[in-house]
């Protein structure tokens, strides 16, 4: 005698999807590097005595524009983060360093 047994099992898809896991994630890292870059700035802007109206002038930006910047809740462009680091004598990369 032969018996068979028949289990029936429901699909159960991935409840995770993993492209909003490594969004958040990338999302995560780039918090955490403009507020490098915000610090950064401020940090140079006030070591040159310079205002952020008078630094976002030099740099033919708005001065709310460098308020955002320096709070880490903007995404500045390449070209933004380049006219930055011009008036600031500084090179491109050293705004990304964390100092501590």
């Amino acid at each position: 005698m032969v018996f068979i047994i028949v289990v029936f099992v429901d699909y159960i898809p991935w409840t995770v999807n993993l492209h909003d896991c490594i969004v958040a994630e990338m999302e995560k890292h780039m918090t955490q590097i403009c507020r490098v870059l915000g610090d950064n700035v401020k940090a140079l802007r006030l070591a040159h005595g310079l205002s952020q109206e008078e630094l976002a002038f030099q740099a033919e930006l708005d001065r709310t524009y460098i308020s955002q910047i320096e709070r880490g809740v903007s995404n500045p462009s390449v070209l933004v983060i380049l006219k930055i680091s011009l008036v600031l004598k500084v090179e491109f990369a050293e705004l990304f360093i964390k100092h501590t």
